[in-house]
């Protein structure tokens, strides 16, 4: 099996100094610079796409009433807790089918991908009997402080989001498939595929029906279902290239799986505790008043656009190396790790330079307060300072070390970090030296300084390339 055809970029003259110069960096046995970028474009644009929506979705429920974004916002921590889950079985089946896509066996890749549909659908299955059962008592054992319109709206949603799961599940494990095989430009029609039917069907519920909560429940149920429903036929449909068969879904495979859940369960061990301890951090943030809590929230929100190309690295750092490490080649693997925290850092500084000035008009989108501007810059600018040298080593470097296999120690430090200096620090910056807000923000900062020294050692060390993932 071999990568698609990849277009040429046109805006670089082949055999130019520029085409010699990205060759001699990026360019290797396995991969073009060409090959690089046609994987890196779609999957910038896939994350910018996301946020894009997800902006203008919360704008249209915040119009809709108050309690109905009040009750997305309760929904939010359990729909984090169980995403983290199917993204971490996502995460895994990228790693596995990268590794398999380098050594060129064609049949395991097959294997893999079923194995990767099925795991993800029957969890998706038990969370929802299991959210959509409780939803009444979950809201209510942790929210009771809410007003009755407010639990009953959420209780609602909850049951919502509990059946997109099964979708969502659909989607992400057929996004693992496409991008462990570097199939970006897939992923990208896949996302732009969900997010505008999403947009266009909570106009149509929201602003035309005014089905209130429900209208939103059911533009996600919607969205997701025709997006499970084309990751499906691009698998599985006679145009695709893969050659996979509802045998390969519906068989067990118990050493491929193992592989999965190898390098998925302490990822999604440390996404649960990262969310949990976020919700921590939350509580103390609340006994700053409503400025501070309403500044932190869309100061995060916005922050986030500035390292959505980062992610976009990271996740093309899985697939490159993975597929390295798949072939054998150790030293490339290597190579391309310090390649992608590179890039890492480059896209990042290209974010700030690029997005810096829109600032005022993305905060205008997220109708943010006029007495919590000053905050908002200033709780941005004291993560965007240290952003161009620390965000990439520690955020990239993960997936670099995870793409071989070495899931346990990143996950495990990654947890440790942030129990530690995000709440442990944010905590005695925040409330006990009275900083405020900024606290948390300069405890977040500091994370990153720490990260990126533990990950460094462990790249420099090459442990991580020892790990054995596939069979």
């Amino acid at each position: 099996m071999h990568l698609r055809t990849v277009h040429k970029i046109s805006i670089i003259k082949p055999g130019s100094r520029g085409d010699l110069f990205l060759e001699k960096q990026l360019g290797s046995s396995l991969f073009t610079y060409r090959q690089i970028f046609a994987m890196l474009v779609p999957l910038i644009l896939d994350q910018l796409f996301i946020n894009l929506i997800n902006l203008l979705t919360t704008a249209m429920i915040s119009s809709s009433s108050q309690e109905s974004i009040s009750a997305v916002s309760i929904v939010s921590p359990f729909y984090m807790v169980v995403y983290s889950v199917f993204n971490a079985i996502s995460v895994g089946g990228t790693v596995i089918v990268a590794q398999y896509k380098g050594r060129g066996d064609d049949k395991k890749i097959r294997i893999a991908a079923g194995q990767i549909i099925m795991s993800s659908v029957v969890l998706a299955i038990i969370s929802c009997i299991l959210l959509a059962t409780c939803a009444s008592q979950l809201i209510h054992g942790m929210f009771g402080a809410a007003s009755p319109v407010v639990q009953k709206k959420a209780s609602n949603y909850l049951i919502g989001v509990a059946i997109s799961q099964i979708f969502l599940s659909l989607y992400l494990g057929a996004s693992a498939i496409f991008r462990g095989l570097g199939e970006a430009k897939t992923c990208l029609r896949l996302t732009i595929i969900i997010n505008l039917i999403h947009l266009l069907a909570s106009v149509l519920f929201l602003n035309v029906m005014h089905l209130d909560i429900l209208g939103t429940a059911l533009s996600l149920n919607i969205a997701r279902f025709i997006g499970a429903a084309v990751a499906i036929w691009l698998l599985l449909g006679p145009k695709s290239t893969l050659g996979i068969h509802a045998r390969h879904i519906f068989t067990f495979h118990f050493s491929i799986l193992k592989s999965i859940f190898h390098l998925s369960i302490p990822y999604a061990l440390e996404q649960v505790f990262f969310y949990g301890g976020s919700m921590l951090v939350q509580t103390y943030i609340v006994q700053l008043g409503t400025d501070s809590v309403s500044a932190n929230a869309v100061a995060g929100s916005a922050f986030s656009i500035f390292y959505a190309a980062g992610i976009a690295v990271g996740v093309l750092a899985t697939t490159v190396v993975g597929q390295c490490a798949g072939a054998g080649e150790k030293t490339l693997a290597k190579r391309y790790g310090t390649k992608m925290v590179h890039l890492g850092t480059i896209t990042i500084i290209l974010s700030i330079i690029l997005l810096l000035p829109l600032m005022p008009l993305i905060l205008y989108l997220y109708q943010a307060p006029p007495n919590t501007l000053d905050i908002i810059y200033t709780l941005l600018w004291i993560t965007i300072i240290p952003m161009p040298f620390f965000w990439s080593a520690s955020n990239v470097m993960p997936s670099v070390l995870r793409s071989t296999g070495d899931s346990a120690f990143t996950s495990t430090i990654s947890l440790i970090t942030m129990w530690i200096i995000r709440v442990g620090l944010g905590y005695f910056l925040t409330i006990s030296l009275g900083l405020g807000v900024y606290g948390v923000w300069v405890s977040m900062g500091a994370e990153w300084v720490v990260r990126s020294l533990i990950f460094y050692l462990r790249y420099r060390s090459g442990i991580w390339l020892t790990k054995r993932t596939i069979d």
